[in-house]
């Protein structure tokens, strides 16, 4: 298949969500919190975005203000799915699976009535305004973790819905860690209808491991450790927990996490198996082996050091049939078709990365 001739497929594009849209899905009392005019609002709620008022990836967060001048004048916005088609266009790509772009830290919430009421309308939101396969728009199903029960019946209501090609695990600051047994029926109902789990973090400070992110004085730390390190707990918790064991045919798909960290992982849950086996009995072969057969990554960053090579050789190691292209777009620093085009890889590899593996990942017509 020649290189234009290519099926691409971008598994992590965010949208821009504003008050004014999600309003209309929320229930009362809720949508008091984003309804009115912000002089009707206290200071508290100015603008009714306050809990969305973090756009989701740093250095462009409140707290950490980029300090060289911006890749542009006003970062891009994904408003519509009219916006997200003619992005997908420019940028060869024929269909994309959506994300938050202002609710990726809903997991540090501990207000367990507004998430749930949150995950329900962001759900209906994307059912309703968004989702749309014959654009090349498909969506993941929200799963608020604080009521795994709750999100469960969301993912059991919006599997039947065409378009819904995933679920949305919210992973910064995500407490307990995704390996806790009380997200049982989440895994269950994501095994159930048969789609594949995200687990998609974003810069944060919490008291979460691995969040405690205040020790750090700069934005590039913060950068450097929080989704990577993130990553690796929780894998290494559902996997050490038995979440991976007692939901075989789960897929897990780890998304703008890098992908130079897995290697590393499989070597040290190898290294210590042997010596620790009896008290992880429900694994009945090697960690790596259940990672091989259910574990998934996205290609953003393609975070290597040493050049094309060692990418190659990283992603190989892996297994190309596990990697996924996924460019974190609109973001300042989304990962581009032409970067993946440029590791030496056969031509069937990268079809394979940037869009086939997708097509049987996410059971994509």
């Amino acid at each position: 298949m020649a290189a234009h001739e290519r099926w691409i497929f971008d598994a992590d594009v965010h949208i821009h969500e504003n008050y004014q849209d999600l309003a209309p899905y929320f229930e009362m009392p809720w949508r008091r919190a984003l309804e009115g005019s912000p002089a009707e609002r206290s200071g508290r709620n100015a603008g009714g975005e306050r809990f969305l008022d973090a756009p989701g990836y740093s250095p462009l967060t409140p707290y950490d203000p980029i300090l060289n001048e911006l890749p542009e004048s006003e970062p891009h916005k994904v408003t519509s799915p009219e916006v997200l088609r003619a992005d997908l266009d420019a940028r060869g790509v024929a269909a994309g699976l959506i994300f938050t772009g202002r609710l990726l830290h809903a997991a540090v919430s501990n207000d367990y009535l507004y998430a749930a009421a949150l995950g329900r309308a962001y759900n209906r939101y994307l059912a309703e305004r968004w989702v749309d396969p014959t654009k090349g728009i498909y969506a993941a199903i929200m799963a608020a973790n604080q009521v795994p029960e709750e999100a469960a019946q969301e993912i059991e209501t919006y599997a039947k819905t065409e378009g819904f090609a995933a679920v949305y695990l919210p992973n910064a600051g995500t407490y307990p860690h995704w390996g806790d047994r009380s997200y049982r029926p989440i895994f269950a109902a994501a095994q159930n209808a048969d789609l594949p789990v995200v687990l998609h973090g974003a810069v944060t400070i919490y008291t979460v491991f691995p969040y405690q992110l205040h020790h750090m004085p700069t934005a590039l730390a913060k950068q450097t450790l929080s989704q990577s390190f993130a990553a690796q707990a929780n894998l290494v918790h559902m996997l050490t927990s038995g979440i991976l064991a007692e939901f075989p045919r789960l897929r897990v798909v780890i998304a703008d996490s890098g992908i130079s960290w897995l290697p590393h992982v499989m070597g040290r849950l190898d290294h210590f198996y042997p010596y620790l086996r009896e008290e992880v009995p429900h694994l009945e072969a090697p960690p790596s082996e259940y990672i091989r057969q259910q574990i998934y990554v996205t290609t953003h960053p393609l975070d290597a050091p040493g050049g094309s090579k060692l990418l190659a050789a990283l992603l190989e190691t892996i297994g190309i049939e596990h990697i996924v292209f996924g460019s974190d777009w609109p973001h300042f620093d989304a990962t581009t078709v032409e970067a993946v085009d440029e590791i030496p890889l056969t031509e069937a590899a990268k079809r394979d990365v940037l869009g086939e593996n997708a097509r049987r990942i996410f059971r994509l017509e």
